[in-house]
């Protein structure tokens, strides 16, 4: 009998034990049943990435009229930057001689709009900006050409001019580029394009010998004008996987196979809001990628760390195999509409952001996303 009452005084202290361990957003016997979750897969895009080509005077060393000979650079995809700016360096082949470029900069914007009919309308226009050896303007919809000369530059004849870096420099740039080369394009690798020579800009981490580079996408230059045809797309050799989830307040990015960023780069979630005609009205940082619970360490310094290397590595470029954004909605503004959390945010995007630039704001280049089920933005 002793060994009965025994028997249910411990199962009794077993099941207040598990009720106590067990909070409210775990499933119990007593009540199996908790929040729904609504998910969807993400999707690889690789949009909008910075991205663009370099053209280049036809010959390797400069003519007999080195006025002539410009070097043009043309960028899309970039941030904005605070604090930071971006300059163009031009360099011989084995990348050990640059100058830093002063030259003639100018805009390409593009805007989308809905006529009274609901169709899509483009509209561009075009501004000088005059002349720089520095910029910090980006945007999701700028272009950007910058044009300069040999005898601008001051450099020699007998020079070549074959290599094309833009880094990220704060302060004041000394005699070579910082250590974050993230743009650059060769002479070597261009190919001949209406009486000059076109290469396509790669994107990743410059090295003065290619075999030790990281080339994070790579850039296709077209024989167009300057403008959204100029240049592709970047492709991104490497295919990220992940799916979203919400779960009451909840909202979860879980997702994976991530090239480490460029030097000066790291991965941000986001969660948009969008009006019943589709537009813009919202965005809402879901936070930096982070390794799974529970170390939750930040990947923000992926860049240039190994973070943990039980969900980051590889050689010769590791990679993020295992990451989480996890954020509730009682802690972010505006993410309660109609007191439905996440209600009327339809779309989740992960961005590749500059580290320069504005915290909070949602970058240019965009590596997943996905149109987020109506089961969760209008539920």
């Amino acid at each position: 009998m002793k060994h009965m009452r025994f028997a249910v005084l411990s199962s009794a202290v077993c099941a207040l034990a598990l009720t106590a361990a067990c909070q409210e957003e775990r499933a119990i016997t007593s009540a199996p049943v908790g929040a729904r979750g609504f998910g969807s897969n993400l999707s690889r895009v690789a949009a909008n990435l910075p991205r663009g080509r370099a053209i280049f005077p036809a010959t390797a060393i400069a003519s007999a009229t080195p006025a002539a000979d410009s070097i043009i650079v043309e960028l899309a995809g970039l941030d904005s930057l605070t604090g930071a700016n971006y300059v163009v360096w031009v360099g011989n082949d084995s990348a050990t001689k640059f100058v830093r470029a002063t030259g003639l900069l100018s805009q390409l914007r593009t805007d989308t709009v809905l006529n009274a009919s609901g169709d899509p309308v483009v509209s561009s226009a075009t501004a000088a900006l005059g002349t720089v050896n520095q910029f910090s303007n980006g945007g999701q919809n700028r272009f950007f050409r910058f044009a300069t000369t040999r005898a601008a530059m001051g450099i020699a004849d007998i020079d070549s001019a074959n290599t094309i870096i833009v880094s990220v420099e704060t302060g004041t740039p000394g005699a070579t580029p910082g250590a974050r080369r993230a743009l650059w394009a060769r002479r070597s690798q261009a190919a001949a394009v209406g009486g000059r020579l076109t290469a396509g800009v790669r994107f990743g981490n410059f090295a003065a010998r290619r075999t030790e580079e990281f080339v994070f996408s790579t850039s296709t230059a077209a024989n167009q004008p300057f403008g959204p045809l100029a240049f592709s797309a970047s492709s991104m050799p490497i295919i990220p996987r992940g799916r979203i989830e919400v779960r009451g307040s909840i909202y979860t990015v879980t997702d994976s196979n991530y090239y480490r960023p460029p030097v000066g780069y790291f991965y941000e979630a986001w969660a948009v809001r969008t009006d019943t005609l589709g537009r813009f009205i919202d965005t809402v940082s879901l936070g930096q990628k982070a390794t799974p619970f529970p170390g939750r360490k930040s990947f923000y310094d992926a860049d240039t760390q190994i973070t943990d290397p039980l969900f980051m590595f590889g050689t010769p470029t590791p990679v993020i195999f295992a990451a989480q954004h996890r954020v509730a909605a009682d802690t972010v503004a505006g993410s309660i509409v109609s007191n439905t959390p996440w209600r009327e945010f339809a779309w989740t995007f992960v961005t590749l952001q500059n580290k320069f630039s504005p915290v909070g704001r949602m970058g240019a280049g965009i590596v997943m996303n996905v149109n987020n089920p109506s089961s969760i933005s209008f539920r």
